[in-house]
């Protein structure tokens, strides 16, 4: 096995994202051309059937019966949509002129545990500090807070020392990361690195390479070191709901490798693949995950990471003005 440890002024430079680009040739623009490149190109380097249990030749088989050559442009779509939607997958999506092809059951198949209005009015109040997708403050007893919107809200590392030099005098600190989708993987690793004291192991990855059930390139360590002026080592409660996607999911799993965050909340709703884009002989653009990623345990996170603490909010406490997640994050930091 590989292993990589990568200085956070590479990482800049990569200007890593959770996409990458392949065109495959034109095998003709009829709509079993457009099924069939589909269905061998997902079946070749989609990452997940195993995990989730997905007989890829069975279910196709149910759509190539529906397809035909007189079918409309939205009808295709249609046939294409039911057959990706089945992946059970938010990186999965095909672009056509007139529709995007989602699955979004990740997370609204699951509670909320999260009320904007609650943190606003409640917790943040008016005397908080924003800088671009963090928005922080201190909360009572010393305790330093922070909900960070989106990792593709970028940011820079003087942002960062700034960031971390405000709580230098905190007690502890609550990493409020619900409702974050995800985005730069960039960013996930430059903000890990400010929770670490020591070089880490934090993930493992692998890329599908063919059709068969382990046809799985050669295994990749991806470890990271402490960047930056100032850190934050002491207790961490990170918490987390189900829109927590992608590169959250990523930084989550991260969390795992250092042993001074505690993870409360509801599960992550998932995404540990790096998804792939390709384009249909008739210009559609498509996506999907290719990769695989796990905790340096062998924990798959395509599912989600569940928390230390895992509990549901209460819509009445919450009508009350009541956030659960972070009184009991505030208990446990006092």
């Amino acid at each position: 096995m590989r292993k990589w440890f990568l200085p956070i002024a590479l990482l800049l430079l990569l200007n890593l994202s959770c996409e990458r680009s392949l065109m495959p040739e034109d095998p003709g623009a009829s709509p079993q051309a457009n099924f069939e490149s589909l269905v061998e190109t997902v079946g070749n380097k989609y990452s997940f059937f195993q995990i989730k249990n997905i007989n890829w030749e069975q279910i196709s088989a149910i759509q190539r019966a529906r397809v035909h050559s007189n079918m409309s442009d939205e009808e295709l779509f249609e046939v294409l949509d039911t057959l990706l939607y089945q992946l059970r997958d938010g990186h999965v999506n095909l672009v056509a002129p007139f529709d995007l092809n989602r699955n979004w059951s990740w997370y609204l198949n699951s509670p909320d545990n999260f009320d904007e209005q609650v943190l606003e009015r409640q917790y943040l109040g008016s005397d908080y500090r924003i800088m671009n997708g963090f928005r922080y403050r201190y909360l009572r007893d010393s305790i330093g807070y922070i909900h960070y919107s989106s990792f593709s809200s970028g940011f820079t590392e003087t942002q960062m020392d700034l960031l971390f030099k405000y709580f230098a005098n905190a007690k502890g600190l609550i990493l409020d990361l619900r409702n974050n989708g995800g985005g730069s993987l960039n960013n996930t690793y430059r903000l890990a690195s400010r929770f670490l004291t020591e070089s880490t192991t934090v993930l493992i990855s692998d890329e599908k390479t063919g059709p068969g059930a382990n046809d799985f390139g050669n295994a990749v360590s991806i470890g990271l070191s402490p960047s930056g002026n100032y850190h934050f080592s002491k207790p961490v409660v990170l918490l987390s709901n189900r829109r927590c996607y992608s590169a959250t999911n990523t930084f989550t799993a991260i969390s795992k490798s250092i042993p001074h965050i505690y993870h409360m909340g509801d599960t992550t709703g998932g995404g540990g693949g790096i998804p792939i884009d390709f384009e249909l002989p008739n210009g559609w653009r498509y996506r999907f995950s290719a990769t695989r990623s796990f905790t340096p345990d062998g924990f798959n996170i395509e599912m989600g990471l569940p928390p230390d603490s895992a509990f549901n909010l209460d819509p009445l406490q919450l009508q009350q003005g009541y956030d659960a997640y972070i009184e009991e994050a505030l208990k446990r930091l006092d």
